[in-house]
């Protein structure tokens, strides 16, 4: 089930905010950062408390997704702070796009709390407030962050289709992939024009 994905992506992403915020170079970055690190954890203990109520143990839920997800992490990690809170935003962004259109598709006992535990976009407005002041600081870093936020599109994809893998129901979506990823490819360029990070 992808609830076991996005669980343990969320816990994964509030350690990666908590360092992010730890290694920031001013109080505005670090409050920012401890914020969104707050809230992953949030909707990490929501997502793994829906587990439990349909009687699903979270541990052996996420446990797939493990080494997947550190792999994913390995061949995201940014070679700086800026370049890390840019992944966060771009997976995370493209990653919660995905999941929500999955929980449409959820048993009716839990679509209602799944969709509420992922409807916010708090977090992903957070981190591209704290990236677009960094750009204002230095504007130097604009091409370099389009680039990169273009190389996490394809392993992130890889990763959405990770949790179909272990579904139950591999073919989650009606209609199929395909269609999916070209409406999420869509979304994450409007967030990418929005940025000014347009190829």
């Amino acid at each position: 089930m992808f609830l076991g994905q996005s669980a343990y992506l969320f816990l994964r992403y509030a350690e990666s905010a908590a360092r992010h915020a730890h290694d920031a170079v001013d109080l505005d970055a670090e409050s920012t950062l401890a914020l969104v690190a707050e809230e992953c954890f949030v909707r990490f203990s929501r997502l793994a408390a829906i587990l439990e109520r349909s009687k699903h143990d979270r541990v052996e839920a996420m446990s797939p997704f493990i080494a997947p997800t550190r792999e994913f992490e390995r061949r995201t990690r940014g070679r700086n702070w800026v370049e890390r809170v840019a992944c966060t935003w771009v997976t995370m962004a493209f990653l919660q796009d995905f999941w929500r259109q999955l929980a449409a598709g959820l048993p009716k006992a839990i679509r209602r709390d799944v969709i509420a535990a992922l409807e916010s976009d708090t977090m992903i407005d957070a981190l591209r407030a704290e990236l677009e002041r960094r750009i204002a600081l230095e504007p130097s870093l604009r091409p370099t962050l389009a680039l990169w936020a273009r190389r996490l599109v394809g392993d992130t994809m890889l990763m959405a289709e990770s949790a179909l893998v272990h579904a139950n129901n591999p073919v989650a979506l009606a209609d199929g992939i395909e269609p999916v990823f070209t409406d999420l490819i869509a979304a994450h360029s409007v967030r990418m024009d929005a940025l000014g990070l347009t190829a």
